[in-house]
């Protein structure tokens, strides 16, 4: 399978995702192509386009979203993935209103008549010396919100990028592939649990 990921990073943590994202792919013996949304990559001749930013102003960062914008027509006819970084995981409900988590995604999901097949949010990292005087003002008052105080954190773990993998790639098996313009109604009869009891039968003949 040819894939490409296409990315957008501000403080790197993004990108070091990405790079453990490529490595697995390309463990399970997959063609990968990394490109940044700035470049404006085409996505045609993919298999599978994996999108990837951090998390800016709820929702994923405008370069990501104005590429995707620039593309869209293309990336209706292939199916999509995301992995986007954020410190703010769990999610709230603020003013009667869903903030925070997964939440976070709705802009991507909502810019495309053909939705991403499968997607999660992964904990990003702070440095408070490496943030931008501007950005150390958004974020203040962002954890002031929270009733939280600013600090150096770390939330990324290679395992959450190591389950995308594994998820993309059995999704993508499973009824992914057809989430692309034209093909998706193959997919709308997809069966969770039929799928699940012809797992658990095999793994039981093979023990």
């Amino acid at each position: 399978m040819r894939i490409l990921i296409v990315y957008t990073t501000r403080y790197g943590t993004t990108e070091k995702a990405v790079r453990l994202t490529r490595k697995l792919f390309e463990i399970e013996g997959h063609v990968v192509e990394v490109k940044r949304a700035e470049e404006n990559p085409s996505t045609e001749d993919y298999d599978l386009v994996v999108l990837s930013a951090p998390v800016y102003r709820d929702g994923p960062y405008w370069e990501l979203m104005e590429w995707v914008e620039k593309r869209r027509e293309e990336l209706e006819n292939v199916p999509k993935a995301f992995l986007l970084v954020a410190m703010h995981l769990a999610g709230s409900v603020f003013m009667g209103k869903l903030h925070g988590g997964i939440a976070y995604s709705q802009p991507l999901i909502e810019a495309f008549d053909v939705p991403p097949f499968h997607g999660t949010l992964i904990g990003g990292e702070i440095d408070v010396e490496r943030l931008s005087d501007e950005d150390r003002r958004k974020m203040r008052r962002f954890y002031a919100v929270l009733g939280e105080k600013l600090e150096s954190k770390s939330l990324y773990r290679e395992e959450d990028v190591k389950a995308f993998v594994r998820r993309t790639l059995l999704y993508y098996d499973w009824f992914g592939r057809h989430f692309r313009r034209g093909e998706v109604e193959k997919a709308r009869d997809f069966d969770f649990m039929e799928k699940i009891r012809e797992m658990e039968e095999r793994l039981n003949a093979e023990s």
